[in-house]
This record gives structure tokens, sequence and C-alpha cells, in this order.
């Protein structure tokens, strides 16, 4: 009987799944162009140090005045992203106050708007989401820059990054992958993770590799992002449902997995 409703919990995981993806209903999309929606690592490049860009208190700041001393990670995403921006997000919100390694004393973190039309008051509120989800960050506060800027800087900073998107301030629609990437002091880009999950051990690794003005290896390029997604209204996105799905698929299997070796115990439990 156990076994049963182990089995019924599996289909159950791989039901919810579904019920995550895009809405049947919803109109087809176009093929993602991973030619204009990509990551690039450019392991090794240096971002522009210069350009200017308003931080969560309406003041102007640049890479170079953010980095100082210490090397930072940038998660370039929208505030108002419903999608993959919040798993990243809340994934990075999750990890931070588990690493040895403390925001605002070993390393930085820049947040970064891709949209030129959102401002100082979504970063404000960004901010006071960090501390407001993850309370053992506070006293980490001065390590914190959530950015905003024009059109023009963004796309320089993003560019050099080797973080591509599509932007259409017409119809105010942003198409972007995932990705982190980490920074040593100087500004050089030493490593990437492409994933919008990922474990703490990781992430202590890249902030040591930049600490160390070391160049990491290339992370697996994992294609995961906000595609076609509504900064409105938040519909998920083609990717984001698949990437659920196939998330749901593995749990199913290392169930059945389970069961198979429960079962195959059992009857030589019972032989012997």
């Amino acid at each position: 009987m156990k076994y049963l409703l182990l089995a019924l919990v599996a289909l159950s995981c791989l039901a919810g799944a579904q019920d995550w993806a895009p809405d049947a209903q919803a109109p087809a999309q176009p093929a993602i162009d991973r030619t204009k929606v990509r990551v690039v690592q450019n392991l090794g490049g240096q971002v522009p140090m210069d350009d200017s860009f308003k931080d969560q208190t309406g003041q102007t700041v640049t890479i170079g005045q953010i980095l100082g001393s210490r090397p930072a990670l940038v998660l370039p995403i929208f505030y108002r992203c419903q999608g993959v921006c919040s798993v990243e997000f809340n994934e990075l919100l999750q990890a931070l106050p588990q690493l040895n390694q403390r925001v605002g004393k070993d390393f930085n973190v820049i947040v970064l708007s891709i949209d030129p039309q959102e401002g100082t008051d979504l970063a404000a509120e960004k901010y006071a989401e960090v501390f407001s989800t993850a309370p053992k960050l506070k006293g980490t506060e001065a390590g914190w820059h959530v950015l905003t800027g024009s059109l023009g800087s963004i796309r320089k900073l993003t560019d050099k990054l080797g973080f591509y998107y599509t932007y259409d301030a017409k119809n105010d629609v942003i198409n972007h992958p995932s990705g982190i990437m980490f920074l040593t002091s100087s500004g050089e880009i030493s490593s990437y993770i492409l994933s919008p999950t990922f474990g703490t051990d990781r992430l202590s690794e890249d902030i040591n590799v930049a600490n160390a003005s070391k160049l990491g290896v290339k992370s697996t390029d994992i294609f995961l992002g906000c595609i076609h997604c509504d900064p409105i209204t938040g519909h998920r996105s083609i990717v984001i449902g698949r990437f659920l799905s196939l998330a749901a698929l593995a749990t199913v299997l290392g169930i059945l997995g389970m069961l198979a070796t429960f079962s195959i115990k059992s009857r030589l439990s019972k032989g012997a």
C-alpha cells in the first residue's frame, strides 16, 4: 500500500508541473532566437568601470566605485519580472546566509535592472525585499547595490558580461536568459552560473575564485530564462514551464527508482 501511495504522489508531482506550464489557450510563441537571447561566457573580459547608474537610494554610482577592493557577483534581472528573475533572486537570498563569506565584507552584490523604464522606486522595493525575505542578511546592507540606469549604460555592461537579451520598449516586453556573473575587484569576469538554481558550494567557490583574481572554468550551458514574459501579468515563460516539467519528471523517476529498490529488497528479504 505504501508503494502505491508513493506512486500516486509521484504522479501528482508531474500533474502539478503540467499546471505550472503556460496556458494551453495562450497563443503560440515564436521560436527563440538564440543569437539575440543568450549568455556568452566572456571569462577574463573587462566590464566598463565608469558608466553611471542609480542605486536604491537614488545616488549616482559606477561599477568601479562599487567594487572598490572587493569582488562582486552581478545578477541581471528586471524588478517587475515574476518568472526566472524571481527564482534566481530568491535562490540567492536562500544561499547567501549559509556562506562563510559575508556580503559587504568579502564581496558585494550587484542587482542590475535590464529594463531602462524601471527607476529608483522599484530598486528600493527590491532592496527592502532582500531583508524582509532573508532577515539573516541584516547587517550586510552596505554590500548591496540595486541598480537602474539608461539603456545605453545597461547595454554596455550586459554586452561586456556576455548577457544578451531583447527589449521591446513599445510593447514593454523583455526576453532574457538567466545567469549570475562574478567580477574580480578590478572588474574582470571570473566565472558564471547559468542555472537559476545552484548550491552554496558552487556559489562559495565562485566568490573565492573572484576574490583571488583568478578565472574559473566555463559553466555548463543551460539555457533558461524569461522568454516572452509580460512584466505586468507575469505570464510564465515557455522555458520555465519546460524546466519545471523536467524537474517534476526527475522527481517521478527518482521515486519510481526508490519503489523498484524497495521491491527488490522486499523480495530478497522474503526469500532469505
